[in-house]
Formats: structure tokens, C-alpha cells, sequence
């Protein structure tokens, strides 16, 4: 601190107008990716600006992960004079604009995700995974139509709410159909195991509401009830199946939970298989959720789970990729000891290379035991065994299971439309796991091209 001090001095004395104050990193460590000049952690070089800013008579510019309301007491408070935006201007270029209107709530949040500067390890285009015009601002421009539609668009996850909002603003008639009782999808599933999501899901829910989309929700989407409506487009956005995968020995015991399962758990959704997997204390729970609405934000869950959870004290998770990792992640920082083995020998798919070289070393920290190339692998009573990459057989004593693989996509909804006769269209996990980024991009192609 005492050599960045002294260089912004010589750097004042020499006649510069102002000092950036940034960071850099050993790029041996790969959490350390996201902790200097983007950082994760929030204003993680307030104090550092602010010390340069006491020794300086020239403005001093601060940035990395301050939200605008926090700048706002900074720079009252003389820690810094100026505010730098990266990946928030790239996640909506308008945010000073809408600031400046006193319209923050509609701020399209950054989640903080890395996918823009990952994109810079990889040497592709910059691009960023809540805002598709990032870098396609002419190709996904919303453009009034010439030709306005009346569109039905089934399934209200992150897809096909953007959808249905960008053919709004192009001037089409639009019905969101989904048959839950809230929009959101997988999105308020996924805000629990990571914060930042939740921005984006009241994001999105906001502007569909203040949008002229009319929304159905509690609807089950049927040919009949589509004819019966007079559609003349139908876009499915229906998400992916997240049944148990086949080829797991013993994944039928009743201490192992599919991935379905464990977002109903948590969500207060109804499920067949949670009956005989849970016990009457924590099926009361659960219903109480349901009842006060509680499961419904995320951040009550996130709280609430600190101080209860319905799992054993010792969990292995099968599957590495994105939901498995934060996960484990999740449960680790509630005093769970975890496991996550998978087949595979590259772990962390769905993540962005920076994230997952934070991610990884942060799982280590939390003493999270990541077992790759575990070939075999059978549940048995209350134990896991499996061959690892020695041909070794070995076994796990846990707790609970949960099997954090198996999603596919399912367009057999969009086929029975199309078999109908209805011009029919998908997007989003339907078509395969794309995970946010192509929810929302599959979302503006579609928009753009229709």
C-alpha cells in the first residue's frame, strides 16, 4: 500500500488529472482471478482507494463490485471521488441513464458470473449471459414489428419471461402461460445456492409485470386451451426434465434425492417421491413454507437453512458440474461435510473458467472432497462405493445423497403442439442445458428473428 501510495504521488506531481485504483493478482492462484480488478467480494478495494485518496489533492476513481447505492455513500463520505463500472455497464449499458431517472429497479442487475471476462482467457468476443445485445446490439436489436402477433409463450423460467417481454416491446400480444404458481423456473431454485441470481429473477419478474404481457400462472398449457385462445404462435420454454438418471445401483433408497426432489424440498413444491423420503418434522416444515410463502424468497431460505436444513450432517453429491459444485458449495458453508464425486475427469461444466477457478479453490478451503474419474458407483445402505482411477474400489459412509445429474432436454410439449398444428418454437433448457446465458439468448434470437 505504501508503494501504491508513493506511485500515485509522483504520478499527481508529474500532472495527471486523476488515479484509477485497481489491482493485480498472483495468477497462480486461481480464486485470486476474481479478487483483485474484479472482484467477487463486495468493494473489495474501498479501503485502498480511500487511503490513496487521503494522501492525494487530485480525484481518485474507484470500481470492483460497488453497487451504485454504496458508491453513493462512499463518495459522500470523501473515500473516492468517481465511480467505475465494468461488467455492470456491460450487463445494461443504460444504468447511469436510469440512475439518473430514479428508476434503479430497473437496472438489469450483473449476477456476477464471469462469463465477459472469461471470454478474454479464451480470446472470443465479449459477451455477457444476462444481456444477449452485449456484442449483438444490431443482430438482437428490438425493432417494432411490422407484422404483430398474438404469441403463447409456455413456461415462465428466465427464458421465457425474456421472450415474452422483447416480443412485448416489439409490439406483439403476448400470454405467458406456466403452470406453477409463481414465474421464475429453476431461477428461485438456483438463487438460494447463489445470491446474485436473485437480482435477475426479481429483474425479469418486474419487467414482464410492467410489461403489456398478460400472465396466466396456475395454467396448464393444452392444445385445447391454446386453439381456445387464438394463437397464432406458440414458444415452448418449458425448461429441462430433471428426472434421476438410470445406471445408478441403489439411487431408489430413501436417503437418496434427485435433483427434482431437492428443488421441491426447498421450494415447498409437491413431489411423490418426498413422502417416503422425508419425515413427518420435516414434511411440516415444508407445508408451513408453502403456507406463509416463505419459500418463496430466496433470501428467507438462504437464512433460514444457516439454522436448518433436512440433511445428515455428512452428504455426497454425484455430478460435478454447475448445480453440484454450487451446491456443495452451499452446504459446506452450513457446517455439512461433503463429498462430490463424478465419472468425469473436467468438473465444474456450466461454469465460466474464472468463476470455476475461484469456485474450485474455495471448495478445497471449505474442505469440500471432489473425487474425479469415480467410475461404478453404487449407493448402498447409507454408504456410496465406487472405482476410482486406480481401478481401486473404495467407500464413502454418508448420510444423504443427492444426484445433481440427469437433466436433458424435453421438447416432447413442443411436438405435440406441432403435431396440432400450431407454428410452434423453443428456447431454453427444453432444447438442451444452456444454464442462464442461453436461456436469455436463445430468448433474443427468437425475439429478433420473429
Amino acid at each position: 500500500m505504501a508503494d501504491a501510495i508513493e506511485a500515485a504521488r509522483l504520478g499527481e506531481k508529474a500532472g495527471v488529472d486523476a488515479i484509477t485504483v485497481s489491482a493485480y493478482h498472483d495468477a497462480n492462484r486461481g480464486a485470486l482471478h476474481s479478487e483483485s480488478n474484479i472482484p467477487h467480494v463486495p468493494n473489495r478495494m474501498v479501503s485502498n482507494a480511500a487511503a490513496i485518496k487521503h494522501s492525494l489533492s487530485i480525484p481518485v476513481i474507484a470500481s470492483g463490485r460497488i453497487e451504485p447505492d454504496s458508491a453513493e455513500k462512499h463518495i459522500a463520505s470523501g473515500q473516492y471521488d468517481f465511480f467505475g463500472m465494468g461488467r455492470k455497464i456491460l450487463a445494461d449499458p443504460d444504468l447511469p441513464n436510469k440512475l439518473q431517472a430514479g428508476t434503479a429497479a430497473d437496472i438489469r442487475p450483473c449476477i456476477y458470473c464471469y462469463c465477459c471476462v472469461s471470454q478474454i482467457y479464451v480470446s472470443k468476443q465479449i459477451k455477457c449471459a444476462v444481456n444477449p445485445e452485449a456484442g449483438f446490439e444490431k443482430e438482437r436489436e428490438l425493432i417494432t414489428s411490422d407484422c404483430p402477433r398474438h404469441v403463447a409463450v409456455v413456461g415462465g423460467g428466465p427464458a421465457g419471461m425474456e421472450v415474452a417481454r422483447r416480443l412485448s416491446l416489439r409490439g406483439f400480444k403476448v400470454s405467458l402461460i406456466e403452470s406453477g404458481k409463481r414465474l421464475g423456473g429453476t431461477l428461485p431454485f438456483a438463487s438460494i445456492a447463489y445470491e446474485p441470481n436473485e437480482k435477475l429473477l426479481k429483474w425479469l419478474r418486474r419487467q414482464v409485470e410492467q410489461s403489456t404481457v398478460e400472465i396466466h400462472i396456475n395454467t396448464e398449457a393444452t392444445v385445447d386451451t391454446l386453439r381456445r385462445m387464438n394463437f397464432d404462435e406458440v414458444i415452448i420454454a418449458t425448461g429441462a426434465q430433471r428426472s434421476m438418471p438410470e445406471g445408478i445401483p441403489g439411487s431408489d433408497r430413501d436417503f437418496v434425492f434427485s435433483g427434482e426432489e431437492m428443488r421441491a424440498l426447498v421450494l415447498s413444491e409437491s413431489h411423490p417421491g418426498l413422502k417416503r423420503k422425508t419425515n413427518a418434522f420435516t414434511r411440516l416444515m415444508v407445508k408451513a413454507g408453502a403456507l406463509t410463502g416463505a419459500t418463496s424468497i430466496p433470501e428467507l431460505v438462504r437464512q433460514a437453512s444457516k439454522v436448518w436444513l433436512p440433511l445428515g450432517k455428512t452428504v455426497i453429491i454425484i455430478g460435478s458440474e454447475l448445480v453440484g459444485l454450487e451446491l456443495a458449495e452451499f452446504l459446506a458453508q452450513r457446517g455439512r461435510t461433503v463429498t462430490v464425486m463424478d465419472e468425469s475427469s473436467d468438473v465444474g461444466k456450466g461454469l465460466y473458467l474464472v468463476r470455476r477457478m475461484r469456485l474450485l479453490e474455495e471448495l478445497n478451503l471449505l474442505g469440500v472432497m471432489l473425487i474425479r474419474k469415480a467410475n461404478n458407483i453404487v449407493i448402498e445402505n447409507h454408504k456410496v462405493s465406487y472405482t476410482n482411477s486406480r481401478g481401486q474400489v473404495r467407500s464413502l459412509k454418508t448420510d444423504h445423497v443427492i444426484v445433481a445429474k440427469g437433466a436433458s432436454g424435453d421438447t416432447s410439449l413442443a411436438e405435440a403442439f406441432k403435431e396440432a398444428g400450431f407454428t410452434t418454437h423453443t428456447i431454453g433448457d427444453c432444447d438442451g442445458i444452456s444454464y442462464i446465458e442461453g436461456a436469455m439468448e436463445s430468448a433474443a434470437e427468437l425475439a429478433a428473428s420473429l
